[in-house]
């Protein structure tokens, strides 16, 4: 599984996001809510948030997710009805809040697990990883609400006398190993396996009741590597929809990752850019010679129309 630290997350983003970050430095107006956001400092629009904090956030929202694996034993910690039913309801609102915090706009400034609305311009490179999520999380709903009392309540038993007998073997067992006496050892041998006879029927009843399989297919750790590695290698500046603004005097590439300084501003290695023509240096000749050109362009016209005249 990738790690996702909020150190690992922090350098992805920053990665990722470098067509943003060069925009914003070079001043396009788009961005200038960013303010701060990638120098350490905090965005503009509305929640000020700092990229750190971002991370740290997300990483902790996605740790929180992953706890759900464990919600078998959650559910099943409980002493009588109202506890159960108390438990159960925690999950839900648990599973709906995960839910809605996978949405790539959770309000109107921010994203994902409550981080900065910037994060909502790479939406097209989520959507489909973060819906497949919370499909999954959708289902593991519908699982916890049809897991009733009185099945909750035997599956908590079975697991109390499975662990019962799983103590009597371990122990039956190294008893017959440290016994001399054959006739000692054959019943510590005897009372192992009739134990384990017992264990079988019980993972045979386990095995019939819907709730000892709860949480099991749900992997939650997949789905936040999924969403890492689109993180890592979709949000490439020869993905995004934003263009650098064209300078007359100079020619930007954004994507141009030789190890040089991407801001530089006299790069000419344009020919990636979406808006690039192989005509637009040309621009002065054409604006000084263009009565000429058009001249010359009549004149043709006239010869071939003579040329091609019946005799």
């Amino acid at each position: 599984m990738t790690q996702y630290t909020w150190q690992a997350i922090k350098q992805k983003f920053e990665n990722a996001a470098y067509s943003r970050k060069s925009e914003k430095k070079r001043g396009n107006a788009k961005y200038v809510g960013d303010a701060g956001y990638w120098d350490g400092g905090r965005c503009e629009y509305g929640a000020h948030h700092n990229l750190q904090e971002d991370c740290e956030k997300l990483a902790s929202f996605f740790a929180e997710i992953t706890e759900l694996k464990n919600l078998q034993k959650e559910l099943l910690t409980f002493n009588n009805q109202k506890e159960f039913e108390t438990n159960k309801q925690k999950l839900l609102t648990k599973i709906d809040s995960y839910n809605n915090g996978l949405k790539m706009k959770t309000s109107n400034n921010t994203s994902i697990g409550g981080v900065c609305i910037i994060w909502n311009d790479f939406k097209e490179h989520f959507d489909t990883q973060l819906n497949n999520f919370r499909k999954d999380l959708e289902l593991l709903k519908s699982n916890v609400e049809r897991v009733a009392y009185n099945e909750a309540k035997e599956l908590k038993k079975l697991l109390s006398d499975e662990r019962k007998l799983q103590n009597e073997i371990t122990e039956n067992e190294r008893k017959a190993r440290n016994e001399n006496d054959e006739n000692k050892k054959k019943q510590f041998i005897f009372l192992a396996n009739n134990a384990k006879d017992k264990w079988k029927k019980l993972l045979a009843r386990k095995k019939e009741i819907k709730t000892s399989s709860l949480g099991d297919e749900f992997n939650p750790d997949q789905h936040i590597d999924i969403f890492l590695q689109a993180l890592e290698k979709k949000l490439t500046p020869r993905d995004r929809a934003i263009r650098t603004p064209r300078n007359p005097q100079t020619t930007t590439n954004p994507n141009n990752f030789t190890g040089n300084n991407a801001d530089n501003e006299n790069s000419t290695n344009d020919e990636n850019d979406g808006d690039y023509s192989p005509l637009s240096n040309n621009e002065p000749f054409f604006k000084e010679y263009w009565k000429e050109l058009l001249l010359a362009g009549f004149f043709s016209i006239g010869v071939y129309y003579i040329y091609n005249q019946p005799e």
